[in-house]
């Protein structure tokens, strides 16, 4: 539908078979994926790609929209054979409801093994790690580990502890 022009120039992820809606971005969103693409690429493999503002295709029915998405493939690899990301980051300025709830279970149910939320409004990352699902129902996928960072701090990637990115480099 997306391909059809059905939604016009509004951007739109698919999650569960649900169509959401992506709010127009602003400011603060726009700054933050621009200061942490720079951040990101000092740090990234030139072996890996990182994709920002792309589709990640999990699944037939679901289809979100990260904000970054780091894979340790080279750039241009098809879908198809993407392994799982080394890293997937939504930034949250209007849609920390959604990123924290709906698209955090997907991701975990997924197994997604490290991933952000650059929540803009609280002025922190929040690191989520080790997913599971304790009673084998998509709606209950969750991450055991949940830590906080604030400006000041940096935060290592769990699959590259050699590699952390700075607080104040994913913040406003």
């Amino acid at each position: 539908m997306s391909d059809a022009g059905v939604f016009g120039d509004r951007r739109v992820e698919l999650i569960n078979g649900r169509i959401y809606r992506m709010p127009r971005q602003r400011t603060s969103h726009m700054a933050v994926i621009s200061k942490a693409a720079a951040a990101i690429l000092r740090v990234v493999a030139t072996t890996d790609w990182l994709i920002v503002l792309g589709t990640y295709r999990i699944e037939e029915y679901s289809a979100p929209e990260p904000d970054f998405l780091w894979l340790p493939v080279p750039i241009g690899t098809p879908a198809a054979l993407w392994p799982k990301p080394l890293l997937l980051i939504e930034v949250s300025d209007t849609t920390y409801r959604k990123d924290s709830g709906v698209k955090l279970r997907k991701y975990a149910d997924h197994g997604i093994k490290d991933y952000w939320i650059v929540n803009i409004p609280a002025d922190r990352v929040e690191v989520y790690r080790d997913p599971q699902n304790p009673t084998g129902k998509p709606t209950d996928c969750r991450y055991a580990s949940v830590q906080r960072f604030a400006r000041g701090q940096s935060v290592a990637l769990l699959q590259r502890p050699q590699l952390s990115l700075a607080v104040d480099h994913l913040l406003p």
